[in-house]
């Protein structure tokens, strides 16, 4: 099996596990549930509701995350972009000289720990006319202790994790704007689930099908490294509406 495809194999068998024992972990359902084939064939419709939240997505995240820091490829500045009350990135493994940016709407720019919040809307990244925009920039430069107007490549992120978020935004604009402040051979994560939240607010330019997010990638000259289906049922080949954990490199 040539490298490229075991890696791919290998990642989607690491998520499929993970979200079995989330299974077995948070669901008990009767036996006869269990052993069904509509459970075997549509595992997602399990897990749908109150259970897609934190737990998931440490149960979906947290083994990438350890894949990649065993790989070295996290680095020490990661950008959580629409974190949310409850980041992600938290589940990251410990690392001394790591730093962590929280973005989001309602953040409240407050430092912590190796970290700081940044509020903004993350749709208002790269406009120079937005004075949020200049403000969280001044916040960030703060934070690295590096003056504003820095070469972004030079001084920018090593990683950057969109949760859940790209239905509800320009997902190009978001990417693309996000993407400038990413160091060259830098990585993104997308955890994503198109048309599945709560569409009344999702934008008219958001994610509506994972192949948009496929060609998008690769003119903005990203580098699709690893992607999963965790919840894909058995045997289904189609991959354009279905959760995707997706690992993509920033080309040099």
């Amino acid at each position: 099996m040539p490298a490229a495809q075991s890696t791919s194999f290998s990642f989607a068998n690491l998520l499929r596990e993970t979200l079995s024992r989330l299974r077995e972990t948070f669901l008990t359902p009767p036996a006869q549930t269990v052993s069904g084939p509509a459970w075997d064939d549509t595992p997602w419709q399990q897990f749908w509701g109150e259970a897609y939240g934190l737990q998931l997505k440490r149960w979906l995240l947290k083994p990438v995350f350890e894949m990649l820091e065993a790989e070295g490829k996290i680095g020490c500045l990661v950008v959580d972009v629409g974190s949310g009350a409850q980041p992600v990135t938290q589940f990251l493994p410990p690392a001394p000289a790591r730093k962590r940016i929280l973005v989001d709407v309602a953040a409240d720019n407050r430092r912590f720990e190796a970290g700081q919040k940044i509020r903004l809307n993350v749709e208002k990244v790269g406009d120079l006319g937005a004075l949020s925009f200049r403000k969280a920039l001044v916040r960030v430069c703060r934070f690295l202790e590096v003056r504003p107007g820095t070469d972004p490549g030079a001084q920018g992120a090593d990683m950057m994790v969109f949760a859940d978020l790209l239905n509800y935004v320009d997902f190009r604009k978001v990417l693309r704007g996000f993407a400038c402040y990413l160091k060259p051979e830098g990585r993104i994560i997308i955890v994503n689930l198109p048309i599945r939240g709560n569409q009344s607010l999702f934008s008219a330019e958001g994610l509506k099908d994972n192949r948009q997010l496929y060609q998008f990638l690769a003119e903005e000259r990203f580098e699709i490294e690893q992607k999963a289906f965790p919840c894909r049922g058995r045997g289904e080949t189609e991959e354009s509406e279905e959760l995707i954990v997706l690992v993509a490199r920033k080309l040099a």
